[in-house]
């Protein structure tokens, strides 16, 4: 197995390098999801030779029965799911294995400077849905005092830029590009995690006062010392979307990036509704996520579910179901429009303004 270090993705550090039983079990991982690709291809081919989902085309619960009926004996479809929840159930503890091996040289570059400066409204705004591990995430995202660093210096390098076409960071400039106004003063990011959307958002308006709300400690710690490698602080609150706790109508922008698939459809709900007391009158909503699975083609869209079931995202279809232009519209908003920025729709994004008092 090679033992050469992975290009460095912009936005990502290049003074990280594992030792070399940490990185062989990472490249490993990411070998072996690459090789499920050939398996899956032909699950494809018999799926779509047998036309065994084109009657059921726009109707996800139908899919999945004709998908199952057609490939019900074939053992590929077993062990292709069964690869892929092993691979996703050890990533992360591989990860904070390989961080653990180098632990003196990487714990200094993962900890955020000193003092810490996130507000926390503590253990009581917490939902129960977020005690889910997401992704087959060990002790879900804070489930190590550096599991920001892991989680982007780690498994994104190793896994997720290799794994997903095109530039996943790339696609996070052109989401924050698209809020229709050319300048912000106050900018809300839900979800931050580690800051991957807040650095863009900060790059694209860099006028503006940016403040980032996530339920990760951890995340919350390495998006703050990413905010100072930058060359600038970002006011940080542990939180959920759905209830942040933030002043009302003190922001100009609320966005978010692929925060909606990891919330019950009655969160999705609440954040809507919660962006929309954010904002102060004519400010803009932008919220990018999974693509509709109305938008994909019927094997895709039997995928993406099959492929969610199978990587503990318990609430994909929900996002690739619900009408956020009814949501949207219900919460006050105005406005309101959809596009698809990348391949295969995806991001789709949600575009949506606060009516000027009066205009509603």
């Amino acid at each position: 197995m090679s033992t050469a270090q992975p290009t460095v993705p912009d936005g990502m550090r290049a003074d990280v390098e594992l030792a070399q039983r940490g990185r062989s079990e990472m490249q490993f991982l990411q070998a072996m999801r690459a090789g499920l690709r050939p398996l899956q291809a032909r699950l494809r081919e018999r799926l779509e030779r047998e036309a065994a989902l084109e009657e059921a085309a726009g109707d996800i619960a139908r899919l999945r029965e004709a998908a199952d009926e057609v490939l019900a004996e074939d053992p590929r479809l077993g062990i292709a799911g069964a690869a892929l929840r092993w691979n996703r159930a050890v990533l992360t503890p591989r990860a904070v294995d390989a961080f653990e091996e180098r632990a003196d040289e990487l714990a200094p570059k993962a900890a955020p400077p000193a003092p810490e400066k996130i507000a926390d409204r503590g253990e009581e705004a917490v939902p129960r849905y977020w005690r889910y591990e997401f992704h087959g995430t060990a002790g879900g995202w804070d489930g190590h005092e550096h599991m920001g660093f892991i989680h982007h210096e780690l498994v994104y390098r190793y896994l997720l830029v290799p794994s997903f076409p095109g530039d996943i960071f790339g696609q996070r400039t052109r989401v924050a590009e698209l809020a229709p106004h050319d300048t912000y003063t106050d900018i809300c990011d839900l979800g931050c995690g580690t800051g991957q959307f807040t650095l863009k958002l900060a790059q694209a308006y860099p006028e503006a006062r940016v403040t980032g709300v996530d339920l990760s400690l951890a995340e919350l710690r390495y998006a703050q010392r990413r905010a100072a490698e930058a060359g600038t602080e970002w006011d940080l609150v542990r939180a959920p979307a759905e209830d942040t706790g933030l002043d009302g109508e003190s922001f100009d922008l609320v966005a978010s990036f692929i925060l909606l698939h990891e919330m019950p459809p009655h969160a999705i709900r609440k954040v809507f509704a919660e962006a929309f007391r954010l904002l102060r009158p004519g400010g803009d909503l932008v919220f990018s996520d999974v693509a509709p699975y109305r938008l994909r083609s019927p094997y895709q869209a039997w995928y993406d579910d099959w492929d969610a079931e199978n990587g503990h995202e318990p609430w994909w279809r929900t996002a690739a179901t619900i009408d956020l232009v009814e949501v949207a519209r219900t919460a006050g908003f105005t406005d309101i429009r959809q596009e698809a920025l990348g391949q295969q729709s995806y991001p789709w994004v949600t575009v949506a303004r606060k009516p000027m008092e009066g205009l509603a």
